[in-house]
């Protein structure tokens, strides 16, 4: 009797077990199912909220939208986003120490820490030491932007080098709309800002035209006013913020007194930051 006693014992502990494991079991599955679940509505919701996002970046919704909204819109539908930029000694970072403590440089690795979603933004740098806007046309700096394919371009308009190597201000005028003729008709879809080069000292002193550099800003916002084009004096900027700060031009400048340096590409960085928010 002792020994099926304990065969009984034993059977019910057997079925114990069994009936335990696939007890727990059915809990796991339908855990596992509740968490399944719980994850596909999360995932649902984050596309929904992203979809939302996208729609409310849109620029067709947004004429005066924020540059930087504009690039976090490109970055939510396209794998990679494109920023060309064109122009002279201030866009190739002469002045600078190294090309990260340029504004160009200091602007692109701000704007990716700005957003996630901007991690994949590329700049591709088309400024050239000592170029005018003929050299831009006639060296095909404008159809190396176009073959980037960004979407943004900003457009250094080289007004230093076209005063100091006397172009004259029709010629300079004239330029400035071929290139963004070109731009415009090749490039639809890319936004463009045009931004002057900074403050020089001397900047009344005259060329062999009898032109000042102020004379080339004013003659080119003519142009860009008369076309719409979208437009910051990075000249004034700074010499705002020097004011801010309480700097002199000198501080800023090279001993050229022409090209900026290491501060004075970190205070143009921080003009472009603000514009671009």
């Amino acid at each position: 009797m002792r020994k099926y006693g304990l065969i009984i014992i034993a059977g019910i502990c057997l079925a114990v077990l069994v009936f335990g494991h696939l007890h727990w079991k059915n809990i796991s599955q339908a855990a596992g199912g509740e968490a399944r679940e719980a994850a596909a509505k999360v995932k649902e919701k984050e596309k929904e909220e992203r979809e939302a996002l996208i729609q409310s970046l849109k620029p067709e919704q947004n004429k005066q939208q924020p540059l930087i909204d504009y690039l976090h819109y490109k970055s939510l539908t396209q794998e990679r986003v494109i920023v060309s930029l064109l122009g002279s000694n201030g866009t190739s970072g002469t002045g600078a120490s190294n090309s990260s403590n340029s504004w160009v440089g200091r602007l692109e690795k701000s704007l990716r820490a700005d957003r996630d979603d901007l991690e994949t933004l590329s700049f591709i740098n088309h400024g050239h030491e000592g170029y005018t806007t003929v050299d831009l046309l006639e060296g095909k700096k404008v159809e190396a932007v176009i073959q980037d394919n960004p979407d943004l371009i900003i457009l250094e308009s080289s007004l230093i080098n076209n005063h100091y190597q006397s172009l004259s201000l029709e010629q300079t005028k004239k330029d400035l709309e071929r290139i963004m003729t070109k731009l415009q008709k090749e490039l639809p879809n890319a936004k463009i800002l045009i931004i002057s080069p900074n403050p020089v000292a001397n900047s009344k002193t005259e060329n062999s035209l009898g032109m000042n550099y102020l004379d080339y800003i004013q003659a080119s916002e003519q142009v860009i006013k008369s076309n719409k084009w979208a437009y910051m004096n990075s000249k004034e900027e700074i010499e705002k913020k020097l004011k801010e700060k309480n700097m002199r031009l000198a501080d800023i400048l090279t001993n050229d007194n022409i090209h900026p340096n290491d501060q004075g590409h970190y205070i143009w960085f921080e003009v472009m930051q603000e514009y671009f928010n």
